[in-house]
């Protein structure tokens, strides 16, 4: 009788886990947003490429440039300038890739100092009051840039359409980059 006990309930575990299994996961199946049928993996996202596999073939090309880059940079001390060189001499517009390449460097160091004139504010501090420290920091760059982003449109009052874009791009140099470098295709 003590061995039957375990083996029943070994057996019933078995059973349920195989209907469990057989019965799937919430919203797997056709039409439910992530299944077979219909899922994120055929609906195309953004950049004017439609549903199918037009965009998944592009990103797959990307990913495996990227990979090929990797790989020939992978010991070379000044990684991202090689992947970035190898990255856009696949390319259509190799001189447009490096020039994007350049700008997303330079915004990539932009953040660094920011993130380093951040942690320097917060020298000393630990735990809760170093979290508190860091958000009250990106708190207050926050609100610099909504400063800057209102006096812009202060400054482009009653522009509309295509005036109001050149107006507020204008503004936008003005006051340099704060998001990272705008890639239009």
């Amino acid at each position: 009788m003590k061995a039957l006990i375990p083996t029943l309930a070994a057996v019933s575990l078995a059973l349920a886990a195989s209907f469990a299994v057989a019965q799937g996961t919430p919203g797997s199946g056709p039409g439910m947003g992530y299944g077979p049928g219909m899922g994120s993996q055929n609906m195309g996202r953004g950049g004017g490429y439609g549903p199918g596999m037009g965009d998944q073939a592009r990103r797959g090309e990307m990913h495996e440039q990227m990979r090929g880059a990797y790989e020939a940079c992978k010991d070379k001390a000044d990684r991202r300038a090689c992947m970035s060189e190898q990255y856009c001499a696949k390319s259509p517009d190799p001189a447009k890739c490096q020039a994007q390449a350049k700008e997303r460097t330079k915004f990539a160091h932009q953040r660094l100092d920011q993130r380093q004139m951040m942690h320097e504010a917060c020298n000393g501090k630990r735990a809760e009051d170093l979290t508190k420290c860091l958000q009250d920091q990106r708190q207050a760059q926050r609100n610099q840039r909504l400063d800057e982003r209102q006096k812009a449109h202060e400054a482009c009052n009653g522009k509309r359409g295509d005036d109001l874009g050149k107006c507020l791009g204008e503004q936008r140099e003005k006051s340099g980059p704060h998001h990272g470098p705008r890639m239009r295709g």
